[in-house]
């Protein structure tokens, strides 16, 4: 908005000036002394306009430049050590703003959102090695890495990066076949690709975000996931459905909740991953249910949260991934769980997390990304009591601990002492009690 009102500036400067030379080029000699001082005065009414109109324009122009948030690739910074610097200024009450408040997952690179906005990446590095026999062999490594100001939301995948700030840009890093930005060995690039955003998903090779409320896609469009009507892949932004909260996109489809907990589905539905009882596909936006608070697509099934805390599944199951208890699809969304607050999902692995901290694993566990020993898990099984937020990986799993300590599963860190939580961040933190949970906690009341 501000370059836009920028740009009104540049074009009321210019048309003062244009007044301006009209008035200069005209030949007073001739003209009465009455006249002369009138066009002397419109001078320097036109030249005065011009001069602060253009100034204004360029104070606007330089406030609207988009602020380069973006450190250093691989950096040495640490969420542990801005805790512990906030911790000498003041007490353990206070500093609680500068611990782990959300966990994403992107491929199995994981990003940390502090309760200050601050975005810490940790990335997982493989690198090839050749020895002097000319042996390679290949090593895998992981460092610290992009570091993010004033952040609200980190999306992509393993080789893209879309950070949505609290200004409302959309800042996009990396590449994708269809959306490529430059990228080396020690930084991305960054590009600003949209304002005014709210919310945005960058998996499954295509990026969904929402600006002013209208829900935008681009990039691969196999099976019409990217809802605009077509199979056509896209390079630029395209808007599908009006007054939408949040997004979730698979490498098979597309599913959107709006403002008002309504649930649309879009792209392939060859296991009836939409829950409508049929396998039609669809280009276009579908709804397929109401009261919703969440909805996450997986490989070919869905998973959805509704705003009483119930979780529902449809779709593909040959991995326990509806977590049904059973491999049998389902063609109608299935009940499987209450009294939950967030849902994670990907590929074809689940996890669901409640008010009091408990957190329910199910799906494929191939990778043991889901913290567990050999083979799927076919129904939501309970992992831990103690957990804050959670985010799933391609192959991996992320938790952030009421303490908030950070733990990787799977593929993002093999299994170390028959462990197959890794550590992180580990910050010693004291929480306080109101601080605990991500919701508010009701205990009932003991019997008198």
């Amino acid at each position: 908005m501000l370059k836009f009102i920028s740009y009104v500036s540049f074009g009321i400067a210019a048309l003062f000036g244009a007044l301006l030379l009209l008035m200069l080029l005209q030949n007073t000699k001739k003209k009465s002394l009455k006249v002369r001082k009138q066009i002397k005065g419109r001078r320097r009414f036109y030249g005065i306009a011009a001069g602060i109109f253009l100034l204004a324009g360029i104070a606007l122009l330089l406030v609207s430049l988009p602020t380069t948030d973006l450190k250093e690739f691989i950096s040495e910074d640490s969420p542990v050590d801005a805790y512990q610097t906030q911790l000498k200024r003041t007490d353990a009450e206070k500093s609680v703003t500068a611990l782990p408040s959300e966990l994403f997952a992107l491929g199995d690179d994981y990003y940390l959102r502090t309760g200050k906005g601050t975005v810490y990446g940790y990335l997982q590095k493989t690198e090839t090695v050749t020895d002097d026999q000319g042996n390679e062999t290949e090593t895998t490594s992981y460092k610290k890495g992009l570091i993010y100001r004033s952040a609200e939301l980190v999306t992509g995948n393993e080789n893209l990066v879309a950070v949505l700030n609290k200004q409302g840009e959309l800042k996009v890093s990396g590449a994708f076949e269809y959306l490529t930005y430059e990228k080396d060995d020690t930084y991305f690039k960054e590009e600003v690709f949209a304002d005014h955003c709210t919310y945005a998903d960058g998996n499954g090779n295509a990026l969904f975000y929402v600006e002013d409320g209208d829900l935008y896609s681009v990039g691969y469009n196999a099976f019409g996931k990217l809802g605009d009507g077509t199979v056509r892949n896209r390079l630029a932004g395209s808007m599908i459905l009006e007054n939408v909260a949040s997004v979730s996109s698979s490498e098979t489809h597309t599913l959107a909740v709006d403002a008002y907990g309504n649930l649309y589905g879009f792209g392939d539905n060859s296991y009836s991953e939409m829950g409508n009882r049929t396998t039609a596909q669809s280009t276009t936006p579908e709804k397929l249910m109401t009261g919703v608070k969440q909805a996450e697509a997986g490989r070919y099934f869905s998973i959805v949260l509704t705003k009483n805390g119930e979780v529902y599944a449809a779709g593909r199951n040959d991995l326990g991934q509806l977590g049904t208890g059973d491999d049998r699809d389902y063609a109608t969304y299935m009940k499987i769980l209450d009294g939950v607050t967030k849902i994670a999902v990907n590929k074809n692995s689940c996890a669901a997390l409640t008010a009091s901290g408990t957190l329910y694993v199910w799906g494929d566990n191939s990778s043991h990304q889901l913290g567990a020993g050999e083979g799927s898990i076919n129904k939501p099984t309970q992992l831990a009591a103690d957990v804050y937020d959670v985010a799933m990986g391609e192959s991996s799993m992320g938790i952030i601990k009421l303490n908030r300590d950070v733990f990787v599963t799977g593929s993002a860190r093999p299994a170390a002492n028959n462990e197959y939580l890794q550590p992180v961040w580990q910050f010693n933190a004291t929480v306080p009690d109101d601080a605990l949970y991500r919701e508010t906690v009701v205990m009932p009341a003991r019997p008198e």
